[in-house]
């Protein structure tokens, strides 16, 4: 399958057993479920995935259950992120095998570095992996922020065929837009933006909120791409009750209550990450009644 980087991806969490272990079963549900309601790609092992709390076996477990059950009717980019360069390849490596289409990888957290430090992260990775390579940039969490101007380095270079944004930054979205666009895949990874990264020449976005309303978020590129600019803003404002939901307690314990919550169970969060309150889960049910993505009966209230 050619690798395609646009439209609205789904960053999907990691389904659990009540031991912890990946459930393969609930994985290929919700691999149904997203390419049903007409997602574009698939992404495991990002932030919704919990990548961070899982073991090399789990993640391997996790991408061959995705991919498999995927068969390519849509591309699954595996996220790979870890501080150690090697521990990425070998990442890397283990999602080729497991069917990956690409794979995704932060810059080195916990450490930092700066603009020629994220270049040549990037830079080994991508002459080491046998797959394409997309930028996971996301400060909030990493602490770190790889920069305009490296990016369109790295693209120049054809070290990396895209980028996941994250950050509520419209701002620094255009300057990435507007350097790199024309070489690689740009997505806006903060939901609110998926909308204005289409407006400013973007591809697309890789959107929490569609793991919930997989055909609500997707109507934002469909009809984009359609022209009708209307279609596309009602569906980014129908996504606001779950992006508030998503917003309560420790992410991602409201994106699980909220899946349990529609009848598309993923489990437990890993440990040592605990779920949400009683108080908690009352208000991310409520908002998303309030959205009309939860019916009177499915609400625990």
């Amino acid at each position: 399958m050619k690798l395609k980087l646009e439209g609205i991806w789904t960053p999907i969490p990691t389904p659990l057993t009540k031991q912890g272990k990946v459930d393969t079963n609930a994985t290929r549900r919700v691999v149904d479920f997203h390419i049903e309601a007409g997602i574009d790609g698939l992404l495991p092992l990002g932030t919704s995935g919990e990548f961070a709390l899982l073991s090399r076996e789990e993640r391997s477990i996790l991408v061959e259950s995705v991919a498999n059950q995927a068969d390519s009717r849509v591309p699954v980019v595996a996220g790979v992120s870890d501080p150690s360069i090697e521990n990425v390849i070998q990442l890397s490596s283990d999602a080729k095998k497991a069917g990956a289409d690409a794979v995704l990888a932060t810059p080195p957290y916990y450490f930092t570095t700066g603009d020629e430090g994220h270049y040549l992260h990037f830079k080994t990775i991508s002459e080491a992996i046998d797959l394409p390579l997309m930028i996971y940039n996301i400060p909030e969490w990493t602490h770190s922020f790889v920069t305009p101007e490296t990016v369109q380095r790295l693209a120049d270079d054809k070290l990396v065929v895209g980028m996941k944004y994250t950050e509520n930054n419209l701002l620094n979205l255009i300057r990435f837009l507007k350097r790199s666009r024309s070489k690689i895949s740009i997505f806006a990874g903060s939901d609110a933006l998926a909308y204005s990264n289409l407006e400013f020449g973007g591809s697309g976005a890789i959107m929490g909120s569609a793991n919930l309303a997989p055909r609500v978020a997707s109507e934002i590129f469909d009809n984009h791409r359609k022209g009708n600019l209307a279609g596309a803003k009602a569906a980014q404002e129908k996504l606001l009750p779950i992006i508030d939901a998503f917003a309560i307690g420790k992410y991602p314990a409201a994106l699980k209550e909220a899946m349990s919550l529609i009848g598309m169970p993923v489990g437990p969060l890993k440990e040592p990450l605990t779920a949400l309150s009683t108080s908690e889960k009352k208000i991310v049910a409520g908002l998303l009644r309030q959205g009309g993505f939860l019916s009177q009966s499915q609400s625990r209230d």
